[in-house]
């Protein structure tokens, strides 16, 4: 039996440890006391570096490419104060629409950007036929409550990495909202991404989380100045410079595009990240965005580049071939059933080639199985090496951040889709692969202003009607200058030409001649096209025409015209004519060494022709002036012999044959025609020497053995 000193002790621990066990923490209690205390230390933190200025790192550089662009797009004109205008730089001009406005917007204004690409800009043309023109004129109409101001701040070949850097700059100039169209330009630079995309996505994501907050943008510049910074040069960060140089702009054609299946799958992760990075940009400046699908002609244009599948075998491409040029005959002979055929038997071989898949779209059109010919033309899109139009997964890509980030989004291509003619968008929106028409633009900018009044961003007023957009339209057009249009369409042509479409370049050119007839260089164009695909008398005919305007010599097309010209009368058999062209270039340029090679070539065609014709005295004329000018010309030196033996001036012909020993010593019929020259002259000795020299050469060479047989017989008294 324990004592009573012992048992107190016993009731003292119990008593003690029952009191620690009501002080005790849950586990789970602690937990959350910790999270909430960092949390709360981290918000002081963010707190502390917003009131000092600092920003998230993700708002000024993208962590994919290390892009940062210390190039300004707007810079102040007129002094400071804040009267101080903003107005596009002058070494942007080459990329941007010229656009101005207050460095300080009153509080009246709704100040509107427009980003994105070439659609943005408003390619072909400009700003005023652009959707941001449209708005321009049709957003005071629609809310006259409001001050509206419109900047077109789309930049040619900007991608999206581009425009989210772009953001940053104008996030300072008070935005209330952003129209962001961008898609269409992400495979035109090239860029590596170095160890961004092999990291696992979990770690990417939280990387592009952290990137959002101060703490990580202060915690990074901090390490940043502790060390040395990375060299773009020396390849330690991945770099884009502040301007784009595409990969089109280094090459004569799309051949630099190979197939990269992962590469693409980078890029197309990069775009998402862009995406919704604009969303934050735009968000943290206090201004509303608004987002459009991009699209594209799927009808009216061909892929720019295709690749076999890989792993193709001869055997298997040499099949793959003929099923492929049959069904185009099938095609172009409209039995369309049998270019089907055809074409299903080859996609068994390779089902990799856009424009097997272009072409089974065009079958399928004529065969009105329109939704199957709308999945092989959007199938040629993605299967295009060369993706000068956007991928079909970068609409889904917009359309998932819309709705994750809760932004509005004008579904552009299903628009277009839901207008064009069995649901294939083509020429009717579109003036080439992407930049639609005027009539596209408005009818994109009408739909931006439904989003904005669904969103109650703006507040249609009693007149806004169908009746006052046609008059914002009337007023639009009547700014549009035909002749800038013309030119437009044909340095569009000019673009279709340089990828090897010629068909589009062809329709291109012809509408710039529509809207510009009097353009010279748009003659040219068509002119130079029409003959490259065959029309020869449309291209007689612009090329006559040019030729007899006066221009200066040193336009370079104006030249080339004279000398196409000359090459078509020469196939029509109009040597006189052709001969007059050549010799007006030459008088024109008297160095050019092209026009001077082709009328030689021409004097020497006449000559050969005159010889046929048995006119010999003319050809001999002709072919002397080629000598002339050109004496180690050797076919010329040919034809002159001919041209005198069969005349029978065989003095004249000795030392034209004599020169052709010395110039090709090994050149027997030089050897045979000289004997026969002598031996008409009588001297008989000299003829036999020259047949036993050629049959030195070749023992086995027949018309010398019968020349020095004729010979001998003469020299012995035979006829």
């Amino acid at each position: 039996m324990p004592s009573p000193r012992k048992k107190r002790g016993q009731t003292k621990v119990a008593r003690s440890r029952e009191s620690k066990s009501r002080n005790r923490l849950p586990l789970w209690k602690k937990a959350l006391f910790a999270a909430l205390t960092t949390v709360l230390f981290f918000g002081l933190l963010e707190l502390i570096f917003c009131l000092v200025g600092v920003k998230p790192l993700l708002y000024e550089e993208d962590p994919y490419v290390g892009f940062t662009s210390q190039i300004p797009l707007f810079v102040e004109q007129g002094g400071g104060g804040s009267g101080a205008r903003m107005e596009t730089a002058r070494n942007k001009l080459r990329f941007f629409n010229k656009q101005q406005f207050s460095r300080r917007k009153n509080d009246e204004v709704t100040r509107v950007f427009c980003l994105g690409g070439s659609t943005t800009y408003g390619r072909p043309y400009d700003d005023a036929t652009s959707f941001c023109g449209w708005l321009r004129e049709l957003l005071p109409v629609a809310d006259p409550s409001h001050d509206w101001e419109l900047i077109n701040a789309g930049g040619i070949s900007y991608a999206s990495y581009r425009v989210a850097t772009l953001m940053e700059e104008l996030s300072a100039y008070q935005p209330d909202v952003f129209v962001v169209y961008c898609g269409q330009n992400e495979f035109l630079e090239r860029r590596t991404y170095a160890g961004i995309i092999d990291m696992p996505a979990p770690v990417r994501g939280l990387a592009a989380v952290l990137s959002r907050t101060r703490t990580y943008s202060a915690t990074t510049r901090l390490v940043r100045g502790s060390r040395k910074r990375p060299n773009a040069e020396t390849g330690d960060v991945n770099q884009l410079g502040g301007e784009v140089t595409t990969i089109l702009d280094q090459t004569v054609g799309p051949e630099d595009y190979q197939r990269d299946e992962e590469l693409e799958e980078q890029v197309l992760a990069h775009y998402r990240f862009n995406m919704a990075r604009i969303v934050d940009i735009a968000r943290a400046s206090g201004a509303k965005i608004v987002f459009v699908t991009p699209a594209s002609n799927l009808r009216s244009c061909s892929p720019f580049k295709s690749q076999h599948r890989d792993g193709l075998e001869a055997e298997q491409k040499k099949r793959w071939d003929a099923l492929f040029q049959s069904a185009r005959a099938h095609f172009d002979a409209k039995r369309f059933s049998d270019a089907l055929s055809d074409l299903d038997q080859a996609g068994k071989i390779d089902d990799r080639y856009a424009h097997s898949h272009y072409l089974r779209g065009r079958v399928l059109d004529a065969l009105e199985g329109f939704e199957d010919a709308k999945v092989a033309y959007q199938r040629a899109v993605d299967e295009d090496v060369c993706p000068l139009r956007a991928l079909s997964r970068m609409r889904d890509i917009v359309i998932e951040v819309a709705r994750e980030r809760d932004v509005p989004v004008v579904d552009f291509a299903a628009l277009v889709e839901n207008e064009a003619p069995q649901g294939i968008p083509g020429e009717e929106f579109f003036l080439d692969h992407v930049h639609p028409t005027i009539e596209g633009h408005r009818m994109l900018a009408l739909a931006i202003v439904d989003e904005l009044t669904r969103r109650e961003l703006l507040t249609p007023g009693s007149d806004w009607n169908d009746a006052a957009v046609e008059r914002v339209a009337s007023g639009i057009m009547e700014k549009v200058d035909p002749r800038a249009q013309g030119v437009a369409m044909r340095n569009l042509s000019k673009v279709f030409s340089w990828a090897g479409k010629m068909e589009d370049a062809y329709r291109a050119a012809k509408k710039a001649l529509e809207l510009y007839p009097g353009d010279a260089e748009t003659h040219y164009q068509v002119g130079n096209l029409a003959r490259h695909l065959g029309e020869r008398e449309e291209a007689f005919e612009r090329l006559s025409y040019l030729v007899g305007v006066d221009l200066k010599p040193e336009v370079s097309f104006y030249l080339k015209a004279h000398l196409q010209l000359a090459a078509i009368l020469v196939e029509r058999g109009d040597y006189a004519e052709s001969e007059r062209v050549l010799r007006r270039l030459l008088h024109l340029d008297p160095g050019n060494g092209a026009g001077k090679q082709q009328w030689l070539d021409l004097l020497s065609l006449q000559g050969r022709q005159l010889i046929e014709n048995g006119k010999h005295a003319e050809a001999a004329g002709k072919l002397r002036e080629v000598l002339r000018l050109q004496p180690d010309n050797f076919e010329a030196n040919v034809q002159l012999a001919v041209a005198l033996v069969r005349a029978s001036d065989h003095q004249a012909a000795l030392p034209v044959l004599k020169s052709m020993i010395e110039a090709r010593p090994k050149y027997l019929p030089a050897y045979n025609n000289l004997s026969f020259v002598l031996a008409q002259l009588g001297r008989l000795d000299e003829a036999e020497g020259v047949c036993r020299q050629a049959l030195k050469i070749d023992p086995n060479y027949e018309s010398a053995h019968r020349n020095l047989q004729l010979i001998l017989k003469k020299k012995s008294g035979g006829e």
